[in-house]
């Protein structure tokens, strides 16, 4: 019977030499394959991923976004970080029964040149035992040009709704509240800046 013997295989980077033997008697045992030598750079299979591909596949948190201090209902007043604005109020101390709304004007004061977009009015809220109690008035989707110099002055109206912002809408119940104004603008270039002001007391007959 004929007797077959295998060619020398390679396999870049890596070679081996096997042989076999196919029926026949006498011939050359077939040889053990040895372990490839390791080529660095390369992870052989089943390995784990170095240090560098676990960090990368790694998940990471979102980040929280910053100075978030709108207003929400039923939540404790958030005031936002300081900045080159600062607002003075002006309003009724007392409101009448069946009042639909509360109005006044801000001042609103840079201290620094400041000179960007914002809403035409100020936004108001009134907060009770130190959560939100109504939330402000929907504005124009179109704001106006604010240009203010360090130390300029601009005044704004200032209008606020006294229904609960609680669902259903009920009017507020009589009682002492305390009445917070916002203002935003967004400078021709860098973050939005927001100045809010109060609390002034605002008595609801």
């Amino acid at each position: 019977m004929g007797r077959y013997r295998s060619n020398l295989v390679c396999v870049v980077p890596l070679c081996a030499l096997v042989v076999a033997t196919i029926g026949g008697c006498g011939g050359t045992p077939a040889s053990t394959a040895q372990p490839a030598a390791p080529v660095p750079g390369v992870s052989p299979p089943g390995a784990a991923p170095p240090e560098a591909a676990r960090k990368e596949q790694t998940a990471v948190d979102p980040v929280p976004e910053p100075n978030n201090t709108a207003p929400r209902c039923g939540q404790p007043v958030r005031a936002p970080a300081a900045g080159p604005l600062t607002l003075t109020g002006r309003f009724p101390a007392t409101v009448a029964p069946g009042a639909p709304t509360v109005a006044g004007t801000v001042e609103v004061t840079s201290h620094a040149a400041v000179h960007g977009v914002g809403a035409p009015r100020a936004e108001v809220f009134l907060v009770v035992n130190g959560r939100v109690a109504t939330e402000p008035m929907p504005q124009d989707a179109v704001g106006v040009r604010w240009d203010l110099a360090a130390g300029q002055s601009k005044k704004v109206p200032a209008e606020g709704m006294l229904t609960s912002c609680e669902p259903g809408g009920d009017r507020l119940t009589p009682g002492t509240y305390e009445l917070y104004a916002r203002v935003a603008v967004t400078p021709d270039d860098g973050a939005p800046v927001t100045a809010q002001g109060g609390p002034w007391p605002l008595e609801l007959g």
